[in-house]
């Protein structure tokens, strides 16, 4: 008899221990990282969108409505493309959370058809296991000991096999909660996506129209594009000069004390690569980094040494780091603030207003001056540039979004 009560505990004991977890966790990360840049994204549009209303409220900004129509164009299309990586990583979640609901409805069966064969076993032997008589019968005091101890394992080993099969139904339930509320979610990205399909496509049409109306007056559009471009090759021509005369004066009155700190100061400027606050607290960017085709006269090249970023009027103007002010000149009406970083320089120019001068020590988000005011206009353009002594860089790669 004590054997065979030996027996249906260990094989309770068994049936409990061979029973495993199941403890599948879903990436997050990159699903999290998708829908950060799909608000930013939703943020720059939301943004563009306002700049646009107001630029058509100014009947001389046409080559501007465009290019902000242009940039919305290609914003929207990537708003649209991370949408679409949303709805891959939603797919293999619902794959997943699907497939882990099948391995814990299989285990749950097993642990209920254990479950019933460890309490059919029990019925079958009640009479062994009735635990006065178990007890009582034995041959002396350490042989009783050993029966209670054989009792309580075996009745802990039915609580415990009772307990997961308890946990193996919540969790069931808890996947099948989430996969309810996966499944929702990828409807209305779904929804969200076919949304952007139909601004885009409106967007689209607008530019077309804005194109159109454009070239009903293309000499007087061709005018003022190559009078921008000379003027800004002006500027930049100008600009490089300044650096030029700069880096050699810093040259000449340099010593081992300002190189040592120079140096500190360029690998500091250059450890926070894409995390520079951008040169004003809202705008857009209109015209881009580096040579490319003009959006409405593709046979005019145009080259950036750096962005040109649509703000308020009169708004104000930041260096985007700490450093201090090399140079401090006015270029065609407009000023233009020069800041070292030790061996990096950034460029602000078209400032109405300047707070700064040379030898000023500046820190990070300092107001330096305000952007120039145009009275027939109800915004202004900063051309703002990064370079590594004379090379320019592409300012996109180095503020924050």
């Amino acid at each position: 008899m004590y054997k065979n009560i030996k027996q249906i505990v260990y094989l309770i004991l068994i049936i409990c221990l061979s029973l495993g977890q199941t403890n599948t966790a879903f990436c997050q990360s990159n699903k999290d990282a998708l829908t950060k840049e799909k608000k930013q994204l939703e943020k720059e549009l939301a943004q563009q969108k306002r700049l646009l209303e107001e630029t058509r409220k100014n009947k001389t900004a046409s080559l501007r409505e465009i290019q902000l129509i242009t940039n919305q164009i290609k914003n929207r299309e990537r708003l649209i493309q991370t949408i679409n990586e949303e709805l891959s990583h939603i797919d293999v979640e619902i794959e997943e959370t699907t497939k882990e609901i099948s391995q814990l409805q299989a285990k749950l069966n097993e642990l209920i058809k254990e479950y019933k064969k460890a309490i059919y076993i029990a019925y079958k032997h009640r009479n062994i296991l009735d635990k006065a008589n178990f007890i009582i019968s034995a041959e002396n005091v350490h042989q009783a000991v050993k029966r209670m101890r054989y009792l309580q394992e075996y009745s802990n080993a039915l609580n415990r096999h009772l307990l997961i099969i308890q946990q193996t139904q919540t969790a069931k339930k808890e996947k099948e909660e989430a996969l309810i509320q996966t499944k929702q979610e990828k409807e209305n990205l779904l929804v969200n996506k076919n949304q952007e399909k139909t601004k885009l496509q409106k967007q689209q049409k607008e530019k077309d129209r804005v194109v159109s109306t454009l070239k009903k007056k293309e000499s007087q559009i061709n005018a003022e594009i190559n009078r921008k471009i000379k003027r800004q090759k002006a500027i930049d021509a100008q600009i490089s000069k300044i650096i030029e005369a700069e880096l050699a004066r810093a040259k000449k009155a340099s010593s081992p004390k300002v190189e040592a700190a120079n140096v500190a100061l360029s690998a500091d400027f250059a450890s926070n690569q894409g995390k520079l606050p951008w040169p004003v607290d809202k705008g857009s960017i209109i015209t881009n980094f580096g040579t490319y085709s003009h959006p409405e006269v593709s046979s005019v090249k145009i080259t950036n040494n750096g962005i040109n970023i649509l703000t308020d009027r009169t708004a104000p103007v930041r260096s985007v780091f700490n450093g201090k002010v090399s140079t401090v000149s006015v270029i065609d009406g407009a000023n233009v603030v020069i800041i070292s970083h030790g061996g990096y320089l950034t460029v602000y120019s078209n400032l109405g207003s300047v707070n700064v001068k040379p030898g000023d020590k500046v820190n990070t988000r300092q107001v330096i001056g305000s952007m120039k005011s145009d009275p027939n206009d109800s915004k202004s353009e900063l051309h703002f540039e990064i370079r590594k002594e004379r090379t320019p860089l592409n300012p996109t790669l180095w503020i924050k979004r």
